[in-house]
């Protein structure tokens, strides 16, 4: 997880746009330490990205002396794309939000992307080590007809390792896991996929709470997190969702998360709409 932003800059960092001190004070809301440093040995902890304008050359030089003083897991971020080549993730300012930098952060170190935090519940990639975990989860929904349950183990650890790939790695978004703080159970299974509707790919809200846990308002509160993040970080301006007409639980959601009727569609289900 990220814990450690640097600022490695060839020229006053506060010059960017941005600036460093509104910087820095939207990654602590993020929990998240900023340093500004001069020199490369300044930098004295792991799980850490440096953002920095200097040739990805010299950073990955640097990274290799942290290395040989046991520091890992540190990734470079190139500042002011227009001066150099070859970093994976670029900013051109200050002005970038935490969830794009641990977004980087979690491709380059290869962990899930923690997508939001709310006074109960974590909402974040799934993996595929949370497969059994997500297997417990659809047992308690056994007797729903609304969801459709998880293929035998093979078949579905090979599809969450290609929804890995493809959902997360392309569109950066798709189902996430919900887990309660508490207890670190996964309670829920929430997120962004695309469906066809009028001849255009759109997004659409998902949504499951487990039986165990309904009733707590856990399917509002992450869903109100998840729009959130829809419309700041991804710039999605509209989305979707699919509710069964008989599912009265699912869309009573949609309306008290201000989704209005949109059209009946095949299969039963109606379509409700919300703008960003």
């Amino acid at each position: 997880m990220l814990k450690t932003i640097y600022i490695k800059t060839q020229k006053n960092a506060s010059e960017y746009d941005g600036g460093t001190e509104a910087f820095a004070a939207r990654m602590f809301k993020a929990g998240i330490d900023v340093r500004e440093i001069k020199e490369w040995g300044e930098i004295c902890s792991s799980d850490a990205l440096v953002i920095t304008d200097t040739d990805e050359k010299i950073f990955k030089s640097a990274v290799k002396k942290c290395s040989e003083r046991g520091l890992e897991r540190i990734f470079g971020v190139g500042l002011d794309t227009g001066e150099f080549t070859g970093y994976s993730y670029a900013v051109q300012d200050l002005g970038v939000s935490a969830s794009y930098l641990k977004l980087a952060y979690a491709r380059m170190a290869g962990e899930p992307f923690e997508v939001a935090c709310t006074d109960r519940l974590i909402v974040r990639e799934m993996t595929e080590d949370d497969l059994n975990s997500m297997y417990e989860l659809y047992e308690t929904l056994k007797d729903c007809p609304y969801i459709e349950q998880l293929y035998e183990y093979g078949r579905e650890l090979e599809f969450t390792r290609n929804y890995i790939k493809n959902m997360y790695g392309f569109y950066q978004y798709g189902l996430w896991l919900v887990f309660e703080k508490d207890s670190g159970r996964p309670v829920g299974r929430m997120g962004i996929e695309n469906r066809t509707i009028d001849g255009f790919q759109r997004q659409e809200l998902g949504y499951l709470i487990g039986k165990p846990w309904q009733g707590k308002g856990y399917a509002y509160e992450a869903a109100q997190e998840i729009i959130r993040y829809a419309k700041e970080e991804l710039e999605i301006d509209e989305l979707f969702a699919a509710v069964d007409k008989k599912n009265r639980a699912s869309r009573n959601l949609a309306l008290k998360l201000g989704f209005e009727y949109y059209a009946d569609v095949p299969e039963a289900l109606e379509l409700y709409v919300k703008k960003l």
